[in-house]
């Protein structure tokens, strides 16, 4: 078995190339906000990024990238942790998982739901980063809607008109 390289100062250099370059790509779109990067790793030596977009159902999607010892960890935190129907609310989220491609729905910190990935280090290309942001857009914009009027529906009003 092959293992993907280690990830070091090189390679953290090397993905904000990558962040930068897509980036300048999207500089005239009105989705792509700005992306902040920690310079220095912190105690675990990773290094962070984030990226924040502009979604339709969502006014602001935050998009973390982590640089671990082998890969790119992703997520985007689709809604906090649930207070109401929990049972349905996790059986649509588990269906919504099995369709879903390149991210996954997983409960993250303080039970929130968090759309996640892992992604070799040399595997982050301009292009699979693209494709990765295309995709979180689509699934926050095609869950969060219903996941936030099941979970979160005492609180939750819809503000987007379709």
């Amino acid at each position: 078995m092959t293992r993907a390289p280690l990830g070091d100062a090189d390679a953290a250099t090397r993905l904000d190339d990558t962040l930068q370059r897509w980036a300048a790509l999207w500089h005239a779109s009105s989705f792509v906000g700005h992306i902040e990067h920690q310079a220095l790793p912190d105690d675990k030596g990773h290094y962070h990024w984030l990226i924040r977009l502009k979604g339709d159902e969502k006014d602001v999607i935050t998009l973390w990238l982590s640089l671990r010892q082998r890969s790119v960890h992703v997520e985007t935190e689709l809604m906090p942790a649930p207070e109401e129907q929990r049972e349905e609310l996790y059986r649509y989220l588990l269906v919504k998982n099995h369709e879903l491609r390149e991210l996954h729905l997983a409960i993250g910190p303080e039970e929130g739901i968090y759309l996640v990935t892992q992604i070799p280090i040399q595997e982050l290309t301009v292009e699979r980063l693209d494709e990765l942001v295309g995709a979180t857009l689509t699934y926050v914009d095609e869950i969060y809607p219903t996941a936030m009027s099941m979970g979160l529906g005492s609180v939750y009003r819809r503000r987007k008109t379709h």
